[in-house]
């Protein structure tokens, strides 16, 4: 029977010092190490390069400005360079607002003195003109700015007395409809735009059906946003309502005599007098001529009266209006026709210029100049009273600028912040110091 087989027995390891001592390298120490070498000389390399680098970012020498800039200044201010302590007055902190003040005023808000609200608390400048973002314009707020506030307005200002205080976006029910589709037109004027607008083309003694609204409604080349020429009788409606002040019923005068385009009823008639009476003066015999159906020769005096009163009829007949036609009268018929003014912006009494539709928005017609009339007067062609308001409402302009997430869709596009009326001009400088231009160097 083999003889059982026990397993070996596991024998320590003896851990004495001279079992120690021959496993050491005791050559080591004439052997370099690399990495000890290195570690060595960085330690006094690096700290020598970075005073090095850091000399030319703190003098400012060459570009090196740029490796603390956090991009190109916008256009408005590229005149400044890479002179950024022009507004930086104070290393990495924000641009305090005197730096600002220094060459803008900034009025106060709100942008429009017809709105009496105060801040609660008035924003800095660099909150909302983000410097750094390109070449963009400063002015071009993002609308989280607007909103901040206007969501809840009267959270964030007292005194506010307008009736939309929560708005968010250029869109229904996010934003109030323009104020001019509450409102009348006012003029004292006749006007009849689905008459001269008609679509069946018609020809009159003079003009043509349809017109156009540009035969009326012109910008003005030398308005930057495109304003609209105001429309007057002589530009605009002489051409074609010329025959409306024509007085000579008799046909006694030579060639045709409109009366003056006058606001006094008194003037227009001393004027029809005026003229029949220097007619006469010249050619006394056409007191022969027949009127109308009447044959017999009239004495001069009596030849005066009559032609002048038929004249007179003939422009105010109230069962044949001319004046009365387009014109409304205040007070008696004889005394005066009621003054309309400029036909530009809201009609407001004793005032010629009249004031804006758009009381708190800005709008240029030039930046509109590739859309057709029709596309955003859409009440035009129907309208038949000059009560009617044809400004275009909230609708006609979300088609292109309703919360599509384009430029066209900025709040700083059509408002403004600060009250212009209250901007004043700032002290006049030298161009070289406005720029900190070192005029030694020649720079």
């Amino acid at each position: 029977m083999p003889k059982e087989e026990k397993p070996l027995e596991y024998q320590h390891r003896v851990l004495d010092t001279k079992g120690l001592a021959q496993r050491l390298d005791l050559e080591y120490l004439k052997r370099p190490e690399i990495w000890l070498l290195w570690r060595r000389r960085l330690s006094w390399i690096l700290p020598v390069a970075a005073v090095a680098i850091s000399i030319p970012l703190v003098l400012g020498v060459g570009g090196a400005k740029k490796a603390f800039s956090n991009g190109p200044v916008s256009r408005a201010h590229a005149i400044f360079g890479d002179r950024c302590e022009n507004c930086h007055s104070q290393s990495f902190s924000r641009v305090p607002d005197g730096a600002c003040l220094k060459c803008h005023d900034g009025p106060a808000h709100p942008a429009k003195s017809i709105d009496t609200a105060t801040l609660n608390e008035t924003p800095h400048c660099a909150q909302c003109h983000v410097e750094h973002r390109g070449v963009t314009r400063l002015a071009e707020v993002g609308d989280r700015n607007c909103t901040a506030c206007h969501s809840d307005l009267t959270n964030h200002a007292k005194g506010v007395r307008i009736k939309s205080v929560a708005i968010t976006s250029f869109s229904p029910k996010h934003h109030p409809e323009f104020s001019p589709a509450s409102r009348p037109d006012e003029r004292p004027l006749k006007l009849n735009h689905a008459k001269h607008m008609q679509l069946a083309a018609k020809d009159f003694p003079g003009m043509h059906l349809p017109m156009k609204c540009s035969d009326c409604h012109a910008t003005d080349p030398n308005s930057a946003k495109g304003d609209l020429i105001p429309v007057t009788f002589e530009q605009n409606c002489r051409a074609c309502h010329q025959k409306e002040l024509e007085f000579d019923v008799y046909q006694l005068l030579p060639g045709s005599m409109p009366a003056p385009h006058a606001k006094s009823v008194k003037a227009i008639k001393a004027f029809v007098e005026q003229t029949y009476q220097n007619e006469l003066n010249q050619n006394p015999a056409i007191v022969q001529k027949p009127l109308g159906r009447d044959l017999d020769p009239t004495p001069k005096a009596a030849w005066l009266e009559r032609v002048t009163r038929d004249a007179e009829n003939f422009l105010f007949d109230p069962a044949r209006p001319r004046c009365m036609k387009c014109h409304e009268f205040q007070g008696d018929s004889d005394t005066f026709v009621k003054k309309v003014g400029q036909i530009r912006g809201q009609y407001a009494e004793g005032n010629p210029n009249g004031l804006p539709w758009f009381q708190r928005g800005e709008f240029s017609h030039r930046a509109h100049r590739a859309v057709d009339c029709n596309s955003c007067h859409t009440a035009a062609r129907t309208s038949t009273s000059t009560a009617d308001v044809l400004i275009p409402k909230l609708g006609n302009c979300t088609p292109c600028h309703g919360s599509s997430g384009s430029p066209i869709d900025n709040c700083a596009q059509c408002h403004q912040f600060h009250n212009k009326s209250k901007e004043t001009d700032k002290d006049r400088r030298p161009v070289e110091q406005l720029i900190s231009a070192v005029i030694q160097s020649g720079g």
